[in-house]
């Protein structure tokens, strides 16, 4: 798979998250709603970043980023939630499944970037990696 076929698969992950974070911001129910309900409108307002920012990445580089649902559901690997009430427990559960695909994403996307000489999007994806890191550390700080 190509640099740009890694970052549009990229890019279709971000988009069935950013939907997927507002499910579980609106339905996440239980003693750590106020807890989870602001962290969740953070991660996707920081998603929504990130969508703009690949997409323009792969327009600067001369490829069609993927821009419609059906197309970025046909391509992702994290899968959608019912729109249905969530305890906080499965909350987290469901994120830290995606964050560890997110981190599996990032990774192969850099390991890409770099093996073309793409400093430009290494060096985008790498600060992506740092803030998944930091952030799968607090889910498992959190769940013990």
């Amino acid at each position: 798979m190509s640099l740009h076929e890694k970052m549009n698969r990229y890019l279709a992950n971000q988009q069935v998250s950013y939907i997927k974070l507002h499910n579980l911001h609106w339905y996440v129910e239980g003693s750590s709603f106020f807890t989870l309900h602001p962290k969740l409108e953070e991660l996707y307002d920081q998603t929504a970043e990130i969508i703009d920012e690949v997409a323009e990445r792969l327009l600067a580089m001369g490829h069609k980023p993927v821009a419609s649902f059906k197309e970025a559901l046909a391509i992702a690997t994290i899968k959608e939630l019912d729109s249905k009430p969530i305890s906080g427990k499965d909350t987290i559960d469901a994120l830290a499944k995606d964050v560890d695909w997110w981190v599996k994403d990032t990774k192969e996307v850099i390991a890409a970037a770099e093996k073309e000489g793409d400093v430009v999007s290494a060096d985008i994806f790498t600060g992506y990696l740092k803030e998944y890191e930091k952030l799968n550390w607090m889910i498992k700080a959190f769940l013990k």
